[in-house]
């Protein structure tokens, strides 16, 4: 019986190194049952390294991985139960779809029937039954993935790493299986380890991100409190995109901050406990809470600013703006809105509660 209170997978100080660099500096992160925790940082941040370290194809230089409560150092690589899928899917040519999905079972040594039973289901599930017995070169980048994620859980894994599974598929593709791994993951309970690039997909699968940065996990939280609580510029850039605003001066009151913007406008803000008073602070506003013109209301801070262009995306326009300094600023409207035309200077405003004092720069 599996340990609830166990976590699936415990990376405890954890170092890596290669020639002078540090791919992995001091990290610790744990997965949970049932959890879906996403890897997200820029290239050489140490995200593939954190699963090579799990699944074994490399050591760590200090520090302890754990699987279920066992130091991966006295398990071989094929002992540790651990699903994995690859960006490049590594499916076999000659074997049938079906065949690929039975690997696992077949190495394992698990019976004929039990193998039959449970390729049959996987297929049903990952609505693969009319591909079960064409080869991988038969059949599109998108089932090929699907093959690649039913492969990875057809042996109940006591956790599911996924190394960039869809960077290599189209934006509607992707969209499609982002559906489709979130619900797998949820009805079947794996933990799940995932690497991406990608934000978006990131905020849609994940129940905590870690954002990683030169090595380190900069921050660790779920979805909605990294978007709307970063703690310093980068997060809120990284993340996401902010309107950044510089700050000449701030003080605390009991429930939020005070702020005098650089071109001499008070805002009233939130901030973290943990901000420093001396460090340096810029203001953070993500576009979509900017409001201009007519949909501005009495309590909101507001500042002035020139329209530079206006781009119309469906959803939404894009109104990019410029304060009196020079600053940019870009709100995100509805589409019925009509802030202006370039040229027009007009007021933008935003809610108090929208807006975070937060460290210039970070990580």
């Amino acid at each position: 019986m599996t340990d609830t209170q166990t976590p699936a997978i415990a990376y405890r100080d954890v170092s890596k190194y290669y020639s002078g660099f540090t791919a992995l500096d001091t990290v610790s992160l744990t997965v949970s049952d049932g959890e879906f925790v996403t890897l997200l940082g820029p290239s050489g941040s140490g995200k593939s390294t954190l699963l090579s370290l799990a699944v074994g194809s490399i050591d760590a230089d200090s520090g302890i991985v754990e699987i279920r409560g066992r130091d991966v150092r006295r398990m071989k690589p094929h002992e540790r139960n651990i699903g994995m899928v690859f960006q490049r899917y590594s499916l076999f040519p000659n074997k049938t779809v079906a065949e690929n999905i039975a690997y696992p079972l077949v190495i394992r040594k698990v019976a004929k029937d039990e193998i039959a039973s449970r390729v049959s289901a996987s297929l049903a599930t990952m609505n693969l039954m009319q591909q079960a017995n064409r080869y991988p070169s038969e059949i599109s980048g998108g089932q090929a993935q699907r093959v690649a994620v039913a492969r990875a859980l057809v042996f109940s894994p006591d956790l599911l790493l996924m190394d960039e599974p869809l960077g290599a598929l189209d934006k509607s593709l992707r969209a499609g299986l982002q559906e489709e791994i979130r619900r797998l993951q949820r009805a079947s309970g794996v933990p799940t380890l995932y690497v991406t690039h990608d934000q978006d997909e990131a905020m849609y699968l994940s129940d905590r991100i870690a954002l990683c940065n030169h090595g380190r996990i900069v921050v660790l939280g779920a979805p909605r409190e990294l978007y709307e609580e970063p703690g310093s510029q980068w997060e809120a850039c990284f993340l996401g995109e902010a309107n950044i605003l510089p700050v000449s001066s701030w003080t605390r009151t009991a429930d939020d901050v005070q702020v005098a913007l650089s071109i001499g406008t008070p805002v009233t803000a939130k901030a973290k406990p943990t901000l420093d008073a001396n460090g340096a602070s810029v203001l953070m506003i993500r576009p979509e809470y900017v409001h201009v013109g007519e949909s501005i209301t009495p309590t909101m801070s507001r500042v002035s600013a020139t329209i530079t262009d206006i781009v119309f995306l469906g959803p939404r326009q894009r109104v990019s703006l410029e304060m009196a300094d020079g600053t940019p600023l870009v709100a995100d409207l509805r589409p019925w809105e009509r802030p202006g035309v370039p040229g027009d200077t007009v007021s933008c405003g935003w809610n108090d509660h929208h807006s975070r004092l937060v460290e210039a720069g970070g990580a």
